[in-house]
């Protein structure tokens, strides 16, 4: 079994994609009044600010709960030196995951 685990490039991207202006599913539950999501090329701090904001947005409780330590995590990445960095990519993720798992339990 060859497993690779995502690069920190990697997880920032897959972060990234979660706020997609066209594509992610976090834009789309802020819902066309809402606030607007990312262009692709941005960096982690506009997905660490991003997540920040989207995580004060009007969007369902459960989600946002899990946005808020998202964004933190995001924000301990930009701040932690290259040993915590990827430790913190990690964390963020995981809580996206968990916020999009919210999201899908959501009845519509």
């Amino acid at each position: 079994m060859n497993e690779q685990r995502l690069t920190a490039p990697d997880l920032v991207e897959e972060l990234r994609s979660s706020l997609d202006t066209n594509t992610g599913w976090i834009p789309a539950l802020s819902g066309v009044e809402g606030l607007s999501g990312l262009p692709e090329g941005v960096g982690l701090t506009e997905v660490a600010e991003a997540l920040r904001d989207f995580a004060a947005a009007d969007i369902p409780a459960s989600v946002a709960r899990q946005l808020e330590p998202a964004a933190e995590a995001a924000a301990s990445a930009l701040a932690g030196d290259d040993s915590s960095t990827y430790g913190h990519l990690g964390t963020a993720y995981a809580y996206v995951l968990q916020a999009r798992r919210a999201a899908s339990e959501i009845a519509p």
